[in-house]
């Protein structure tokens, strides 16, 4: 038995199709909350077009307070890197002529919409060539639509993608140019791929100056250029990056008196001001310890939330050993050591409240690319449909519901999310703006996730052991932990309480809180309970 090519293109277009569906079935917020890191990046876009400054002193005065500032000659502004902002600017320009202004943080329209043109827009883009790519590496049509599953619905990718973080807009331009790389060899390329390469480079830099971690990452990007000794596209390549660095250094120079001024050498909040001080903008040796807690970390481990990327190691294997586009391979191997390598010295890896390890999440194509190469055999693909299944409903289980936590909440789609789901709080989506239940609201997202996964499945046969068998493999781990979670440690379970009582409107009265209050056995824990009850307790009258 062999797949059906044309079942396998089905089941692609599926994948692709129920990712696009729910970056736009999930608004992204939970009002009133608002992320500051989200918040921080969309004032710098409402304040660039309604003020016309990089300032974001009337935008947090307008939209609300957050820590995620930095400050110069008295004024504030973002502390983030300004790419999002700068490609999020003209959209949102469009958009102001049919839509009010923002009144309330990231709650109103105009800021779904503007998510909803960049980011989403830019990682469904990415993610059809992603598949497309896998599509002419894979021995074995079947990979495609796993692979494909698996990096959209299997990774924190479709979470960040529907959000207005940086870390999925520039895993999507990051492949994008690796992409334009591999179409300016083509011998047909007109001007001799000069012009592809020149965009190459422009998405790059463009990464570059949305998150600043990604920069090695655009370094080997440009090495790329090179492959084939084709010095034509190198300079291409350099031209085309050199437009976004000038957007930078002009930004620098406006707010923070120099083009060689970063935002995080003038960070507002003495926490990530003395961070930034220490190291090379805060970056230090790489350690060991952080390499583990990057891959193994209960609570953000990416091994253990996607165990599907173990097949990334024997792909690359593989793809050496075929001897096949041998420039590729060093490419997408040194992206990978140079963003991995490079993060492992960063102090603050968690990235606080956050969902997975969402430093490294840039280089998630990357990591993805070989692994079609790596599932040739049916017992490969057999457990490859094991470890999909498990990531796929354990990310569906993480995003259905708040989605960020902190390092206190191990297993947090067992200790967090099934919590949560369980007292009726789910991700406001289009059907709970509409005034539907919970139950009702996650049927949609349900259906289509399961449709997808049953249908890359299919496409995977013949696989070993038996499809239902592999499929069940995979399901065990996740009914384990839900049937018997682990109990957090003590701050967990105030912070879970807290945050559903501030947030959900489903505990108004803080009953949770009180409970885990009253629960505080030492100085430490009733320090603990004081300074949640201060921050998420009921609001004074």
């Amino acid at each position: 038995m062999t797949t059906d090519p044309a079942l396998a293109r089905r089941a692609t277009i599926l994948s692709l199709a129920a990712f696009a569906f729910l970056c736009g079935y999930f608004t992204g917020v939970f009002p009133p909350w608002s992320n500051p890191n989200e918040l921080s990046r969309f004032q710098t876009v409402v304040a660039m077009a309604e003020w016309k400054t990089f300032s974001i002193d009337q935008a947090v005065a307008l939209l609300g307070d957050h820590e995620d500032k930095s400050e110069s000659d008295g004024r504030l502004y973002s502390n983030k890197a300004p790419g999002l902002a700068f490609a999020a600017y003209p959209v949102y320009r469009m958009l102001r002529v049919a839509l009010p202004a923002p009144d309330a943080g990231t709650s109103n329209a105009i800021f779904y919409f503007t998510r909803l043109l960049t980011v989403s827009l830019a990682c469904v883009l990415a993610l059809r060539r992603f598949a497309a790519r896998v599509a002419e590496s894979a021995a074995a049509p079947a990979a495609v639509p796993l692979v494909t599953l698996a990096v959209a619905l299997g990774t924190p990718f479709l979470y960040y993608a529907r959000s207005f973080f940086s870390h999925a807009w520039t895993a999507a331009l990051l492949l994008l140019a690796w992409d334009r790389l591999r179409r300016a060899e083509d011998p047909e390329a007109r001007g001799g791929g000069a012009g592809l390469a020149a965009l190459a480079g422009f998405l790059a830099a463009w990464a570059a100056i949305s998150e600043y971690s990604v920069a090695p990452v655009a370094l080997v990007l440009g090495l790329r250029a090179l492959a084939g000794r084709s010095g034509r596209r190198f300079v291409a390549f350099g031209l085309g990056a050199a437009v976004p660095l000038a957007l930078l250094l002009g930004y620098d120079a406006v707010c923070f008196g120099s083009p060689w001024t970063l935002s995080s050498a003038k960070e507002a909040a003495p926490e990530y001001a003395e961070l930034a001080r220490r190291g090379a903008f805060g970056f230090r040796l790489p350690s060991l310890r952080i390499a583990r807690a990057y891959l193994l970390d209960p609570a953000r481990g990416v091994l253990l939330f996607s165990p599907f990327l173990l097949w990334s190691l024997l792909g690359l294997a593989r793809w050496w050993r075929s001897r096949q586009s041998r420039a590729d391979w060093w490419c997408v191997a040194g992206a990978i050591a140079a963003l991995f390598v490079s993060l492992c010295g960063y102090p603050n890896w968690h990235g606080g409240w956050s969902l997975g390890s969402r430093y490294l999440l840039p280089g998630l194509f990357f990591a993805a690319l070989p692994i079609a190469r790596a599932l040739e055999g049916p017992l490969s693909r057999g457990l490859f449909v094991a470890a999909t299944v498990f990531s796929v409903l354990g990310h569906a289980l993480l995003t259905a519901a708040w989605p960020h936590f902190p390092l206190e909440m191990p297993w947090p789609a067992a200790t967090g999310s099934w919590w949560f789901l369980a007292r009726g709080w789910v991700a406001p989506n289009l059907l709970t703006l509409a005034g539907a239940g919970p139950a009702l609201a996650l049927l949609p997202p349900a259906a289509i996730t399961l449709c997808a996964l049953v249908a890359a499945c299919r496409a995977a046969a013949p696989v070993r052991p038996a499809l239902a068998l592999a499929v069940l493999v995979g399901i065990a781990p996740l009914l384990v932990l839900l049937m018997r979670p682990p109990d957090p440690p003590y701050f967990g379970r105030l912070w879970r309480a807290g945050v559903l009582g501030a947030f959900s409107g489903r505990d108004d009265g803080r009953e949770e809180l009180g409970a885990v209050v009253l629960e505080a056995a030492t100085p430490e824990e009733r320090r603990m309970a004081i300074g949640v009850w201060r921050r998420l307790g009921p609001p004074t009258p």
